[in-house]
């Protein structure tokens, strides 16, 4: 299978090294408007082809499956021409900026009978989909609430998030910053509370950073739970986690390191229920933190673990001509809810 990526910034080299990782997959072509990129990352890569023009990449290499990599803005126009030539393909979040652009982008898909894949590659995480797993089992016993909390320091020196020089291409849009991130806290809680039903919004600014807002704390009604979204630029130490709420159980998962800790209704005495499930949650912590320098120094992924496994799927859907492993529904579900949030910050 011939894959080809459109955009060869940061993100575009974890997607490379996902799809390499895939056996018979064949990364053959690169492109970005900038030639100095697209060639230096053809050259670390060993991608034999790069170009500045994706049209002409599109039509000489003929791909397969294509992966938009590219600022959030211009994802529709190279996502249409993509899919026109009989390409499948694989979008960075957020798929787009506005709804319609999305729905002309999966009605064209569908028309196409390609595939249309948002990069929601947190769902693919191995804690969270251990915990997917464990809600389609029964063993979290039915989801009453999900929260959904990233801290992240992107105002701290250096952050391109604040540098006037290079400034990152989500900085001025309605959200800032944050609006790089929300697609992540939107589509990994949709996953267990179903599509949402109502929402409230509070965004803040703590800071004098030329962003918008900094902050952002959201409360979901959804089909099946309630949740609450958090993004925070201030507290520390960054972290990324799920904490999901059932009836059987509680479980909390990171994810920047692999960890999955379990809280449960445990037999025995009633007051040593606590310290088991302290004791589970200390050596769940761990384990977490010796697996993760064990995978560091091993060089395999981290954070971007949920990516490859991702891609795996998404090429074996194609070659099985399967469902994908992000389906048009949720893509739809977790946009609208980035795009209600989005119109918070706007009428705040």
């Amino acid at each position: 299978m011939k894959a080809v990526l459109i955009g060869a910034g940061a993100i575009a080299r974890e997607h490379i090294g996902a799809l390499q990782s895939v056996p018979g997959v064949q990364v053959a072509g690169i492109c970005d408007l900038s030639p100095a990129m697209a060639e230096a990352t053809a050259e670390q890569f060993r991608i034999p082809r790069w170009f500045t023009d994706h049209r002409k990449m599109l039509a000489e290499v003929g791909p397969e499956l294509v992966h938009v990599t590219t600022p959030p803005a211009s994802h529709a126009r190279l996502a249409s021409d993509a899919l026109e030539t009989g390409a499948h393909v694989l979008v960075e979040k957020p798929i787009t900026h506005e709804l319609s652009e999305m729905e002309t982008l999966l009605e064209l898909a569908a028309r196409r009978g390609r595939s249309l894949v948002e990069d929601h590659n947190y769902l693919f995480n191995r804690p969270v989909a251990r915990l997917l797993e464990m809600r389609q089992s029964g063993e979290l016993g039915e989801v009453v609430h999900v929260h959904v909390t990233f801290h992240l320091a992107i105002l701290a020196q250096g952050s391109r998030y604040v540098d006037p020089n290079v400034p990152h291409p989500c900085a001025s849009g309605p959200g800032g910053a944050i609006a790089d991130f929300v697609s992540h806290l939107a589509y990994l809680a949709l996953a267990f509370t179903g599509p949402s039903r109502w929402m409230q919004a509070s965004w803040r600014k703590r800071s004098d950073s030329p962003l918008p807002a900094d902050e952002l704390r959201a409360l979901i009604d959804g089909e099946r739970a309630s949740a609450l979204l958090e993004f925070s630029s201030h507290a520390q130490p960054d972290g990324f986690w799920i904490e999901v709420h059932g009836t059987k159980l509680r479980a909390r998962a990171s994810l920047f390191e692999p960890l999955l800790a379990v809280e449960r209704l445990r037999s025995g005495a009633r007051p040593l229920v606590p310290v088991k499930n302290g004791l589970a949650m200390a050596l769940a912590h761990a384990r977490a933190g010796f697996g993760g320098l064990k995978r560091k120094l091993a060089g395999r992924p981290m954070s971007y673990e949920g990516l490859y496994e991702l891609v795996r799927r998404n090429v074996s859907a194609i070659r099985t001509s399967s469902r994908p492993p992000v389906e048009p529904a949720a893509i739809r579900e977790a946009n609208r809810l980035v795009a209600d949030l989005l119109r918070t910050r706007k009428a705040a």
